[in-house]
This record gives C-alpha cells, sequence and structure tokens, in this order.
C-alpha cells in the first residue's frame, strides 16, 4: 500500500463501520451514502459511497467532488473497513 494513501486514509483502516450516519434520502438497495468522520484539520466530514453485493462483501469510496476514491472493503460479518488501495476482489 502507498505511504501517501495511508497516510490520507490510514484513519479508516480498521474502523468499525456501524458508526458511520447512513443517508437514507439519496441511497438505495446495495448502493449507500454514508456521513464519514474528519480527517485532519478539515471542518467537514467526509462523504462516503458504499457499494455492496448480495453475498457478504461491501467496497467502501470516499467521494471527492466529482470522483470517488476507493479506500477498502468489508466483509458484513466482520462490520468492519479494511483499508485498500486495490479493489477486492
Amino acid at each position: 500500500m502507498d505511504e501517501h494513501f495511508k497516510k490520507k486514509y490510514g484513519v479508516y483502516d480498521g474502523i468499525d463501520t456501524s458508526i458511520f450516519k447512513h443517508i437514507p434520502e439519496i441511497s438505495c438497495y446495495n448502493l449507500n451514502y454514508f456521513i464519514g468522520l474528519k480527517r485532519g484539520n478539515s471542518v467537514t466530514h467526509d462523504l462516503l459511497f458504499a457499494r455492496g453485493d448480495d453475498d457478504n462483501q461491501v467496497d467502501w469510496y470516499i467521494i471527492n467532488g466529482k470522483s470517488a476514491t476507493y479506500i477498502g472493503y468489508e466483509f458484513t460479518d466482520k462490520g468492519v473497513l479494511n483499508l485498500s488501495d486495490v479493489e477486492f476482489t
């Protein structure tokens, strides 16, 4: 994993995803949005996007304006985010 990536998004590694506030108004089925953490000196929270499958995996992204950065995956039976700069397959 790239050190810059780890420094920028490392606060999410191993975090219990149940602490994120779900935004039902813009979410549907396996495509969900959440209010994430405030990182560093930021005055705003991250906007998170979670794309689930019908099995046991959720891919997590941070929305950055008009783009999204993959930050890791979660197995729903574990409930924690595994930080990764490479999408889990």
